[in-house]
């Protein structure tokens, strides 16, 4: 069975690459799908980034694959023959937006959404914290992957000043 594992991932983080490797463990194929989130204000990496950083995360993991899409996940996700949809819960304010895209997709597609909850260590991990403290010169080796970290901290030092 395989599963699609969509997000932003503007950037990746270490809560990301946590659900990627947990759903690497339960399934037999996980597309991760690199989107682009018409309600936000805007990416600060390109799609194009945000599928290096991934591919470089996790190119040592046999059974994931990651994907651009562009539309509609519930589209995308019958492209793939997907199963299932997987998504990550951190808080209760996620839950009820991601209970309606779950609806929605499951409407659109048939296809049901499986929630994972990421380690408690990486519950209060956001690209919103991720990039205010790069915004203050700090480092983000708590949050990043370490494999992107240099990376991730120059774009956003430079994108914030």
């Amino acid at each position: 069975m395989n599963v699609i594992y969509p997000g932003t991932f503007d950037p990746p983080t270490k809560g990301h690459l946590n659900i990627i490797e947990r759903g690497a463990k339960l399934f037999d194929r996980v597309d991760v799908a690199v989107g682009i989130d018409t309600e936000k204000k805007g990416a600060i990496f390109t799609q194009e980034e945000r599928l290096l950083f991934l591919k470089t995360l996790t190119k040592n993991m046999a059974n994931v694959e990651v994907h651009a899409f562009d539309g509609l996940l519930a589209n995308f996700a019958k492209e793939q023959e997907a199963n299932f949809i997987i998504r990550s819960l951190r808080t209760y304010t996620d839950f009820e937006h991601e209970k309606t895209l779950a609806h929605t997709n499951q409407k659109l597609s048939g296809i049901e959404t499986l929630f994972l909850l990421p380690d408690e260590a990486f519950q209060s991990i956001s690209s919103t914290i991720i990039r205010d403290i790069a915004k203050r010169g700090e480092r983000l080796t708590p949050f990043i992957p370490e494999a992107i970290e240099k990376e991730v901290f120059e774009k956003l030092r430079g994108e914030l000043r």
